[in-house]
Formats: C-alpha cells, structure tokens, sequence
C-alpha cells in the first residue's frame, strides 16, 4: 500500500492553517488551483497523464545556500537552517533527503562559495553562482508522482526556496514525425515550380562563402547516429550519449539539416561549416543538467538548440521552458549572449489562453520560440503550438528532407535518408542554421556578435510574413537579414 504523505510546514509560510477557532485545516489545493493561485516562480508544477516517476528539482536561493556539499545544503545562516528544519513531509526533514548539484563546480570554487566568497562574473559570461543551490532530490524518482509533487509543494512553502519543478523521468518524446509524404528542399528563397513556396534563402550565404565559421551549436534531444555516412569528417561530437538507440532517426535529421557532410552523396548541412556541433542526450541527467553540460562549451553568440516538449495543459506538448527549471537556465543562458533556438512544441497550445498566464507572467527569457508552418503560404500545422511567445516559423508539414529515417534512400543502419521529416523538429533547426549563418557572416565581417534579442528582431523584420492560423510568426530569410545588416 502506498504511504500517503501530510505535509506540515511552519511559520508563516504553512500549507495546513487553522481557522480562528482552531480545529479546521485547509487542504493542500488540487494541482488545477494550485496553478490558478501560483505566485512568481512558485506553484506551477502538475502532474502529466500517464506518467508517475518524476525527477525533482530545487533551486535554494543563492544567498541562503552557500554549495551542496557531501550531499546536502550549505546554508549560509543560522536562520536559513532554521527554516529548512521546518520541512516535513511523511516524518521525513530536510536532511533526510540527498542532493545532486545540477551545475558543476571545481574544487577551488568550492572551497570559495563555502567560504561565502563569490568571483565576479565576467561580461557575457554565464553566471554558475545563481545555481549553486540548484539540486536534483535524489530520492524523488522512487515515489509515486503525487507523493513527488506534494513534495515540491513542501520545499516551495520555505521561503529559503525560489521554486521545485517536476522532471519527467522519461521525457516525452521529441516534437514526432508523422506520415511520410513528399520530398523537397528547404533552402532556396523561392521554391522552384511550386506556387507561394518560401525557404530560408540559405543559399544567398553560401554564395557569400557563408557555412557557419566562426559559430559552436548544441543539440540537445534524446541522441543521434553518430555513425551515419553523411558525417564522416563533420565536426560533431556526442555528448552523455543514450543509454538505448531509441528516437535516433530524430536526432540524426536534426543534425543532418545543419551540418550533414557537402559531398557526392546524400544531404548537405546548411551550416556545415559550423566550427563544432555537440550533441546532448537529455535522457541521462535530466534537462536541466543536460543544458548545463552543453552551455559549458558554448560562447557569446553561438546557439543551443531545444529540440524538446514538454507537458502543457491536459499533457499537451509546449516549449520545453514551460518547465521553471529550464525556462531559468535559459534566461541567464540568453543573458550571457547564448542564443537559444526551441521547439515550440507539437500539442497545438494557444500559449495565449489562461491556463498559460502564469507561463506569460514569467516575461521574455530571451529564447527564440519556433512554431511549424507550412512549405506552401507558410500556415500554422495544425498540430503546432502557439501564441505571442511563438517567434518565427520553419518547414514542419512533411516536407523536410534530411538524414535519419527511411522514407527516401534505406542503405543499411547509417545510410537512412528521409524526405518527409516533420513537425517543429524539423522547423528548429531550420531557423537554427539560419541564426547561424547570420551570426557567421556578422561575426567575420565585424568581428561582433549579434545579441540573442537582436538576432531575434532581425529574424522577425526581415522574414517572409506568415500566412493562416494561429500566431508563429513569419519564416526566416537569410538574404534579406545579411541584407539589412
């Protein structure tokens, strides 16, 4: 039988509270009011249809955990370990439970924060302080789901706590290809022979000499093929490689856009002069975790791709940053001048509805929401998420064609070809190779790198306007952004 779990919290800050004569109690909210009565970062966690084993994360505030250390918090005061000790949740503290630091630190910044000294952070450095009381609760993925939300609702009412947010375990799978249906090439500016089709105009950069030098890319997703033939020589490089070769085909479409080998053969990469791409599973550590390996390897001005959903309204799949861990990341990632480049996600979510108004209320953490549209008159599909936070829009009606899959060429297990990937899989890293060619041409010609809000408005004042459906933005043009550079 399961064991049920009663919080009790003290202070101000109690989840059970008595009413004047002292007898009721207050119920802990369903998970419908708690987002409806979310305040700041806190109280927006739910949990998804069909999934019961969840990863938890905490962000402590960095003024009142100075590391995580042996396992558990360093708090900086006495008053903070005094709040922490109000935590119970099934007879349990604070201190029973272990802690796994999401960000790496070396030995002397160990040494440093412990000692409450902080280094300054450099201009356009990442700030890994702000995280330091960011930790994974290690047990959290051996309770049932709602044992582990109810425990995000515990760490939440301390005040030394900026948010828990809810993890999956297994992750919902990337943005899906669905049927297979034609073939067709993504990178002139006016499609040839079909009428009101657009592409991102790749080509005018590479008439340019433009492939992508001088600019590092990350991918994270659940993997990719590593070994297919039309990466030979590419400049790729995995990174917490999948435990299992499942949704590989996906990984390797989204690689083979980008940086796939020019050769006699198969596809070419629209950048694939990029100086390095790595490949980031998010199936080993977690999201969070997972960005924060390949943000270690990025610069100003070069691009993360989030080739991600998450669980929105009824499981519903949005941006990943949905999620108030990576949405965090992201901003200070952006901040830093990263640019971020994700997936709007496959659920058809109007991100403008008022079950997303706590999601809105966040602001701008500088990502670049890419939404589906179509090959001809660049309308919403159908299935494509939404809304004022969706930006720009790339290929995603079945209409990509790139390495990975079958539907075009089947040459044995690293020679797979589609002409039919699909879905805001395929339109990421569409809009993707055309930040990096931008960011190229700009970075050789100037020695400057546009920021993640400059590249962004130059994407939406100079692409090719949207047709039907729900706001997600016109499609990116290359041509015409170098242009009005």
């Amino acid at each position: 039988m399961r064991t049920k779990i009663y919080l009790v919290v003290a202070l101000s800050m109690t989840l059970f509270a008595c009413s004047k004569s002292g007898k009721e109690e207050k119920e802990i909210p369903d998970q419908e009011t708690a987002l409806t009565q979310a305040q700041g970062l806190k109280g927006q966690n739910h949990l998804l249809p069909g999934v019961d084993r969840y990863r938890l994360v905490v962000k402590f505030k960095p003024e009142e955990v100075l590391d995580i250390k042996s396992g558990q918090p360093l708090f900086a005061n006495a008053r903070s370990s005094s709040v922490a000790g109000n935590l119970r949740v099934a007879g349990k503290g604070i201190h029973d439970f272990t802690y796994q630091q999401v960000f790496p630190f070396s030995s002397n910044e160990r040494q440093a924060m412990q000692q409450g000294r902080v280094a300054p952070v450099a201009k356009n450095e990442f700030d890994r302080q702000r995280f330091r009381g960011m930790a994974y609760v290690k047990e959290a993925p051996d309770l049932p789901g709602s044992e582990v939300l109810n425990l995000a609702r515990a760490y939440e009412a301390l005040d030394i706590v900026e948010y828990a947010a809810l993890e999956p375990l297994m992750p919902p799978p990337p943005p899906a290809t669905p049927d297979f249906t034609s073939y067709q090439t993504y990178r002139y500016d006016v499609v040839p022979g079909v009428t009101n089709a657009r592409g991102v105009n790749i080509e005018y950069a590479w008439s340019l000499g433009v492939t992508g030098a001088g600019v590092r890319i990350a991918d994270i997703e659940w993997g990719y093929n590593k070994n297919h033939e039309d990466f030979a020589g590419a400049r790729t490089l995995e990174i917490l490689p999948p435990p299992d070769d499942q949704y590989k085909d996906h990984g390797t479409a989204v690689v083979g856009i980008l940086v796939a080998k020019p050769n006699t053969f198969g596809m070419t990469g629209m950048v694939h002069g990029a100086d390095s791409t790595y490949v980031i599973s998010e199936r080993v550590n977690g999201r969070a975790s997972g960005i924060a390996t390949g943000l270690l390897r990025l610069r100003a001005g070069d691009v993360f791709l989030y080739e991600m959903q998450t669980g929105g309204q009824g499981g519903n799949y949005v941006p990943a940053d949905y999620n108030q861990a990576v949405w965090d990341i992201t901003k200070t990632a952006t901040q830093a001048g990263i640019i971020i480049v994700a997936a709007a996600g496959n659920g058809n979510q109007d991100l403008d509805a008022s079950f997303y108004t706590a999601y809105r209320n966040r602001g701008d953490n500088g990502a670049i929401i890419v939404g589906a549209g179509t090959r001809v008159g660049r309308n919403k599909a159908s299935f494509s998420t939404y809304g004022s936070k969706v930006h720009v829009q790339g290929w995603g009606d079945w209409t990509v064609a790139s390495t990975g899959y079958t539907s075009l060429y089947n040459g044995g297990v690293n020679a797979g070809y589609t002409s039919d990937f699909s879905g805001t899989s395929s339109a990421t890293p569409i809009v993707a190779s055309a930040v990096v060619a931008i960011q190229s041409w700009h970075k050789a010609q100037y020695g400057t790198v546009l920021t993640p809000a400059a590249m962004r408005t130059l994407l939406i004042n100079t692409g090719t306007a949207q047709g039907t459906g729900g706001h997600i933005g016109p499609l990116p043009n290359v041509g015409t952004a170098i242009q009005a550079l």
